[in-house]
């Protein structure tokens, strides 16, 4: 069984919100001066006083403000499946009673108790950490000490100087939680541990979580359900999902989304959001039941029926008739007004080619040779080219944003990859994680080009003929179209190469487990997969779209 202790601040509790918004309130800086902790901790020391400013500022977020604190994603979930497995979790935090120059004197060990209770972490359950394993101390030495006393087999800290001081016990393996990889702070002996996120904690220090365990988290997070198992099905794009039995014959899919540290896009929210008001509309889709923020799970009513693995007529004119009465909801006032803008949203020409510039140095960067010849010989002159073709049809309009007047509320991730064949023969669309506003154009784009999809060319014509119809109130949208579709195409070819980026890799693994002794393999495949794509897109496009080819 191992015993493994926890530091507090900047460990368990991220304080990257809380601190430019107290700052602020305090007039120390103005909102838009600093995103995070480390960013207002340099503005004030780099002014005279500013040390003074610092340390009072810290005295309010540890004290009265402690509560506004966030807990760092994915910490409740190591918790919940490290009891789970048996072992034991300490809390020791090196905390004084009271902050620098609080005139009220807020007692900050009861501060960060009420924080700990109110984010569920003081349950005596096997779920929880328990009162009596939280220690906070007066003094460093007193930390170390009481490290010692627990027989702590692991101890996780976000200070590496107090990982290495001298007096650490030694038989304890030091872990360094590092948010930053390649930071400032990180170790200098290289025994200590350095790990990014909890999630990968827990890949690190236990053996991972079975069906059983999930059913267990599931039964004391979402109780109402009465869930009585858990059957892991095989993830789709990003996310983990099972299949939840309940004692009154309901099934339920639980989604366990991709660990936020490593990408901090809100999937869960966006995607419950947007089935809850797509429902409240009645559109297909799935019935959104629970979600736990914290856990970054999410809960949705099971659809019986079966994938569609080859896209059909009966299959396109659902989506044709989903995205137009999206498109037509948008146009409404007051329709999906909520929603923000899509995740990687393309609202002009300039911002594919940006987007697809980005990725293109991202993979770069990778430093893999075969990868490179690719990117740099192959890929990157159809890229130039298109680029310029777009640039000089469009004119102006290639850089100018969409007007939300032409937008559409899209799923973003849309086909047949993520829709059900229901029991009575209607496609029920699933996974909206990236929902919000964007270019129909976009959406269209992706529909065409979607790996996944498997369009013929048959179909394609047919889907394009169909939105050139929905869309046809839309002054630009054929030019648009004809201009942007290629650069689409050519952004798919970069998507392919997802897994040679570590988040890719993760988020996949993440998502189907069994491929974790296979990543080359998968590499290989779908650099193959993009260098085909290419090749495809260089024999159809050259500057002219579908569009024109259909009308």
């Amino acid at each position: 069984m191992l015993r493994i202790g926890i530091d507090f601040d900047n460990t368990i509790v991220c304080y990257d919100r809380s601190f430019p918004a107290v700052a602020a309130t305090m007039g120390l800086i103005t909102r838009d001066m600093a995103s995070s902790k480390k960013d207002v901790k340099a503005r004030l020391l780099s002014r005279p006083g500013g040390d003074l400013d610092w340390q009072r500022l810290q005295g309010q977020v540890y004290g009265r403000h402690m509560l506004e604190a966030e807990m760092f994603p994915g910490f409740l979930e190591f918790v919940c499946l490290t009891r789970l497995k048996g072992h034991e979790i300490f809390i020791v935090s090196h905390k004084s009673e009271f902050g620098h120059f609080d005139v009220d004197r807020v007692p900050l060990r009861d501060q960060a108790m009420l924080w700990l209770e109110k984010n569920g972490l003081l349950d005596e359950s096997d779920l929880g950490v328990g009162r009596k394993n939280v220690f906070f101390e007066a003094t460093r030495e007193d930390k170390l000490g009481r490290i010692q006393e627990l027989g702590c087999t692991h101890f996780i800290d976000d200070l590496s100087e107090v990982l290495e001081e001298p007096d650490f016990p030694q038989a304890t393996q030091r872990i360094l939680f590092q948010p930053s990889p390649g930071g400032a702070d990180g170790p200098t002996d290289a025994s200590v541990l350095a790990v990014p996120s909890w999630r990968e904690m827990a890949r690190q220090l236990i053996e991972p979580a079975g069906e059983v365990d999930v059913c267990r988290v599931v039964q004391a997070r979402f109780p109402s359900l009465g869930t009585t198992h858990a059957q892991l099905r095989k993830g789709r794009g990003n996310s983990r999902v099972y299949e939840l039995t309940a004692g009154s014959a309901e099934s339920y899919a639980l989604k366990v989304y991709p660990d936020r540290q490593r990408d901090s896009r809100p999937r869960l929210e966006t995607e419950f959001s947007a089935c809850q008001e797509l429902r409240k509309r009645q559109y297909p889709v799935a019935e959104a039941i629970g979600a736990d923020t914290r856990l970054n799970w999410g809960i949705y009513r099971w659809i019986p029926g079966g994938h569609i693995e080859v896209p059909d007529e009966p299959f396109l004119a659902d989506a044709v008739e989903f995205v137009s009465r999206l498109y037509r909801d948008g146009q409404r006032e007051g329709g999906f007004d909520r929603f923000a803008q899509a995740s990687q949203a393309c609202l002009s020409g300039a911002e594919i080619g940006r987007q697809i510039q980005e990725r293109w140095q991202l993979l770069g960067a990778a430093g893999l040779q075969e990868l490179d010849a690719f990117l740099n010989d192959e890929f990157y002159p159809e890229f130039d080219h298109a680029v310029a073709v777009a640039r000089r049809v469009c004119g102006s309009l290639f850089a100018a944003e969409l007007p939300r007047n032409r937008q559409i509320p899209s799923p973003s991730d849309f086909g047949s990859h993520n829709a059900i064949r229901s029991e009575g023969s209607r496609s029920v669309f699933i996974d909206f994680e990236y929902f919000g506003w964007d270019d129909p154009v976009k959406l269209v784009s992706d529909f065409y080009w979607h790996p996944g999809m498997r369009l013929g060319s048959a179909m394609r014509k047919r889907w394009i003929e169909t939105c050139l119809d929905a869309f046809r109130g839309d002054s630009t949208f054929r030019l648009r179209l004809d201009s942007y579709l290629p650069l689409y195409g050519l952004r798919w070819c970069l998507i392919l190469l997802n897994e040679f980026l570590s988040q890719g890799a993760d988020h996949r693994l993440h998502a189907d487990p069994e491929r974790n002794n296979s990543l080359s393999k998968i590499r290989l495949e779908q650099l193959n997969k993009s260098r085909a794509l290419l090749q495809e897109i260089k024999e159809a496009m050259y500057g002219f779209g579908p569009a024109i080819q259909a009308s």
